[in-house]
């Protein structure tokens, strides 16, 4: 069987077809930065299911089930995104679509989900868990799903101090609050970046060496990041990715009130087998 995968996010794209190449019934994985490049793959290949995002530039994933359900395409259809209010679930549904998976999901629940539609069976229910009720999962066991390797997480003394160049990345509530952040050493950041893209080890070592993280690495830094929303939690609540940034050595984050103040922080040393090991920190306001 074959799948498309559509996404404006190259980087979303590799973790979606990473999960899907683990299920024996895909045969392979075709892919697409957009819908208007979906509908020309999809007159050129015969597919057996699509996995799309909603918010897309030009056609939204949406616009692209209408089109192809108002042609007569009936091949099954659903959403990957992190649009996943349960009216946005309905919406789906009523479009035609029969599951949607919310960003960020664990690449078990993706392929669970997948292989449930492959086999005739009905995804409804782990649509709805999916859009409802994020795995409790370790930051180790997430991590090591998406770098596929054997990622090592311990707690830590601090997290990462000041004199070091940081990355952070800010979880919003549901009502676009910045309710916890996640502060991670530059050198973290690009060896999750590099990894996750595969880069070879050597090189992503000197570049995190150089405590900057490239722009090569940027989409993927805000990929794993958006992923690590599945650990963040905000009195149980499910957030959000929201705006990423990075600080020179001696830089003051701009909310270092609030992470002071801070209802909790957990510090973890991440080591990343051939790549590095750094600092990271989860602060909930």
């Amino acid at each position: 069987m074959r799948v498309l995968v559509v996404d404006d996010s190259r980087a979303m794209r590799m973790i979606v077809t990473r999960a899907l190449r683990a299920i024996p019934a895909v045969a392979d994985v075709a892919q697409a930065e957009s819908a208007e490049a979906a509908i020309k793959v999809l007159t050129a290949l015969p597919v057996d299911l699509v996995l799309c995002d909603w918010n897309m530039g030009g056609m939204t994933g949406l616009e692209l089930l209408e089109a192809l359900r108002a042609a007569g395409w009936a091949t099954p259809f659903g959403f990957v995104t992190s649009e996943s209010s349960a009216a946005i679930l309905d919406t789906a549904l009523a479009a035609g679509a029969p599951f949607l998976v919310a960003k960020p999901f664990c690449p078990e629940d993706l392929a669970a989900t997948v292989a449930t539609v492959l086999s005739g069976g009905d995804p409804t229910a782990n649509a709805a868990a999916s859009a409802s009720a994020p795995r409790d999962v370790g930051l180790g066991q997430l991590l090591g799903g998406l770098l596929r390797r054997d990622v090592s997480v311990a707690a830590a003394a601090h997290g990462p101090e000041r004199q070091a160049a940081r990355w952070t990345a800010d979880y919003l509530s549901s009502s676009g609050e910045t309710v916890a952040k996640c502060v991670v050493e530059t050198p973290l950041a690009t060896a999750m970046s590099a990894a996750f893209t595969m880069i070879p080890p050597a090189t992503a070592r000197e570049w995190s060496a150089s405590g900057t993280l490239p722009d090569l690495l940027a989409e993927s830094f805000h990929e794993v990041t958006n992923v690590l929303a599945a650990v963040v939690r905000a009195a149980g609540a499910r957030c959000v990715l929201g705006a990423i940034a990075g600080f020179a050595p001696g830089e003051r984050l701009p909310d270092a009130e609030r992470i002071l103040a801070a209802v909790a922080q957990e510090d973890f040393q991440v080591r990343i087998p051939d790549y590095c090991e750094g600092l990271l920190s989860l602060v909930t306001f």
